[in-house]
């Protein structure tokens, strides 16, 4: 009776810590995945940033070269990330470095835009201009520089796409945090930005 009454407590001591390690090893499961989807989507933003901006950078002052941008973006953002979650995207003129930016375009991902490309191709992108104060005709992409512009360049734009990001979480990890912190209901979502910066391509 003693041996058979030690084996039950040692298997009710068993399934205790079971207990106790399983809802463990699944908020681990469940924060890999969660953090493994956002790192990705901060990697693919980053990419679709990058990649924009050699668009603009090639694209220079040419007609629709914003739609060209905005177009390459749309290409770039696809799952797991979602290119319905993009907020904002600048294309800025900035310093060399691109540290400090002089002025902006900026796009919303809503409506749309329509553009006629130098070749004649007509496209369409879905967002809307909420500021227009770095068009292309006030790009500079001539080596010796563009005194007509205003303010006059002595070499050519240092141009930047910055591409800001709502990420919403895809597993119950938020809720489950905030149930272990006991700090009420948490965010549902946050927002990041990723930008990069070309030299744009000279013209002589």
């Amino acid at each position: 009776m003693g041996a058979t009454g030690s084996r039950r407590r040692q298997r009710g001591q068993a399934l205790l810590e079971f207990a106790f390690v399983i809802p463990v090893m699944m908020l681990v499961v469940i924060g890999i995945i969660e953090f493994s989807i956002a790192f990705s989507t901060t990697l693919a933003v980053n990419r679709a940033s990058q990649d924009a901006a050699l668009v603009a950078s090639e694209a220079g002052n040419l007609p629709g070269a914003d739609c060209m941008i905005l177009r390459s973006i749309e290409g770039d953002i696809s799952a797991p990330s979602d290119k319905r979650e993009i907020t904002g995207i600048q294309i800025q003129r900035t310093n060399p470095s691109g540290a400090t930016v002089y002025a902006n375009s900026s796009y919303t991902r809503t409506g749309a835009t329509s553009c006629t490309l130098a070749d004649g191709t007509n496209v369409t992108v879905p967002y809307t201009a909420t500021l227009n104060g770095y068009p292309p005709s006030q790009r500079c992409n001539v080596l010796g520089g563009c005194p007509s512009l205003t303010p006059a360049r002595t070499a050519v734009d240092t141009i930047g796409i910055q591409i800001s990001y709502r990420y919403v979480w895809r597993t119950p990890l938020s809720a489950i945090m905030d149930l272990v912190g006991g700090s009420g209901p948490g965010p549902s979502a946050f927002t990041f930005t990723q930008r990069n910066a070309f030299r744009m391509e000279p013209q002589l």
